[in-house]
């Protein structure tokens, strides 16, 4: 699913210009611990953490892009930091859960594959 379409179901905005780019697997966290024990590489990050930590830790594990929840405040900083790793932003005012089930229902798969209907 094209992270274009990932914005409309969750009613979210770009918190800069990248390019839109396909992610069919997401997960959720908050911790930065269970992100590097469980990221993979091209997974769409749900998280209500926007911290250089989270960042680096995104980075790292080579997730796809950050879905920012919970209408999180975001620092011009976190921005330019997520520019330079070339990590797309999305932000949306829903909660985690809503946007888990809405992508989930959509048609994303969780980190084992597992997809709505299956």
């Amino acid at each position: 699913m094209l992270l274009s379409e990932i914005i409309k179901i969750v009613d979210g905005k770009k918190l800069w210009d990248f390019d839109d780019k396909n992610c069919d697997v997401c997960g959720a966290t908050d911790m930065v611990s269970e992100l590097l024990a469980i990221g993979r590489d091209d997974i769409l990050l749900i998280t209500g953490l926007a911290t250089p930590q989270m960042l680096k830790a995104a980075d790292i594990v080579r997730v796809s892009a950050i879905l920012l929840v919970r209408g999180k405040d975001i620092t011009p900083q976190f921005i330019e930091m997520s520019k330079e790793y070339r990590i797309p932003l999305i932000s949306t005012k829903l909660l985690m859960f809503t946007v888990c089930g809405k992508l989930f229902c959509a048609g994303l798969s969780d980190i084992n594959g597992n997809r709505y209907g299956n």
